[in-house]
């Protein structure tokens, strides 16, 4: 018996197809307001996505695989390596793997590293180039420092009459 494909009828579908419909049965098939004939619902339902994906039937990846190894051992081992790939493919792991090497990782800190010290080269380049060349003090910050270097030295002074108790 062959399956049943969507959009196929079955001889029974066919024969009713093929034969006009009576008066006496239309007028008894006429629905509510409101409600779809079956056909309708029927249509959505073959709307409905396929399981197994947009593959065009009869494509080669639907095609089931042909054995090369004549021992079932070697086409397990051959079934159960091609998963093993697969695996690996999606995980990235071993060949397929995105990793950089030990020495590649190496490589790029060291790079990473003289691209940080030049760019820190070229921020103090800019500030040096931004800074005065010349310190100018003001009148009122060479008063102040005086006048705090005065009082330093006049309380050491002070300090060292009292030790000898000249004072």
């Amino acid at each position: 018996m062959p399956k049943n494909k969507p959009g196929a009828q079955t001889q029974s579908q066919a024969q009713a197809a093929a034969s006009p419909p009576s008066p006496s049965s239309s007028a008894s098939q006429k629905l509510k307001a409101g409600e779809q004939p079956a056909e309708a619902r029927k249509g959505r339902q073959e709307q409905k996505p396929r399981i197994g994906g947009p593959a065009v039937p009869g494509a080669k990846s639907t095609l089931p695989r042909t054995a090369t190894a004549t021992d079932p051992q070697q086409q397990q081992y051959e079934n159960m390596n091609r998963e093993m790939r697969r695996r690996l493919r999606q995980m990235k792991a071993g060949p397929y793997s995105e990793a950089p090497s030990a020495a590649e990782k190496y490589r790029k800190k060291l790079e990473k590293q003289k691209r940080r010290k030049e760019q820190q080269k070229k921020a103090v380049e800019r500030i040096a180039e931004t800074a005065p060349h010349q310190i100018h003090l003001g009148r009122r910050l060479i008063y102040f420092v005086v006048a705090i270097v005065l009082v330093l030295v006049v309380v050491i002074v002070l300090a060292v009459l009292h030790h000898f108790g000249v004072f």
